[in-house]
């Protein structure tokens, strides 16, 4: 059996998703899907992390058979430790789609539950101001601040199928770069109705275009940081 016939058989026999392999490893599930489909091969780390995990040799994890009878079936207490209560079984486990749909669900139910707290805090403040102290006018720019946030908040939230190997760490970077624009028309109008300085506050629309661009070229730098070293061949 080949490297990837061997690592798909492993997982599968211990009931591990890609996903918890990819974690546990520190990569994206799409390095651990190419290495199973043979498209890429781990780094030498990565193959000894792989061996110790499920308590195999080197030897026969690239070039052996380990779905052969001789060898022990039993799953190893390292890839024990990576399997959930609710593990699906091996068979069920094509794509890992199941549990990818559970983790999707839930990071867009927390990113949805924080903009909302977000706004419901921004009514509170709006009133307030308006209420006990007469800034209904600019108080209304706490609802522009809650709409930058929330821009923020659903950059680093959402999960899809696009932004599924994008680090947290990228994925923070890319919402600070489409929060920075929208922050920056709540900072002139603010400083443009309370003090009347609309010139050169007009200048903070220059400082937030290359802030956008410095965070964003951040997170395609972290998100590269997370996939190069994944997708160096090596040979088994």
């Amino acid at each position: 059996m080949s490297f990837a016939e061997n690592l798909q058989f492993l997982r599968k026999r211990d009931k591990v998703t890609q996903e918890g392999l990819a974690e546990a490893l520190g990569v994206s599930r799409q390095s651990v899907s190419k290495w199973e489909t043979g498209e890429a091969y781990p780094e030498t780390e990565k193959i000894i992390a792989l061996c110790e995990i499920f308590r195999v040799t080197m030897d026969e994890l690239m070039r052996g058979d380990v779905s052969s009878p001789q060898e022990p079936l039993a799953a190893s207490e390292g890839a024990a430790e990576l399997v959930s209560e609710d593990a699906t079984p091996a068979e069920e486990l094509p794509a890992d789609g199941a549990a990818k749909d559970r983790r999707i669900s839930k990071t867009r139910a927390i990113g949805a539950a924080v903009s909302g707290g977000i706004f419901l805090c921004a009514a509170v403040a709006f009133f307030c101001l308006g209420g006990l102290m007469g800034a209904w006018h600019p108080g209304w720019l706490v609802f522009l601040l809650a709409f930058s946030l929330c821009a923020f908040v659903d950059t680093v939230s959402r999960n899809d199928e696009d932004d599924a190997a994008l680090p947290l760490s990228a994925r923070i970077f890319k919402g600070l770069a489409g929060m920075v624009m929208l922050l920056s028309v709540d900072v002139y109008l603010f400083i443009g109705l309370v003090y009347a300085i609309w010139h050169p506050s007009w200048i903070c629309f220059i400082v937030a275009f290359v802030l956008t661009v410095m965070f964003d070229r951040i997170g395609e730098a972290l998100a590269g940081k997370q996939e190069e070293p994944e997708e160096e061949e090596a040979q088994p």
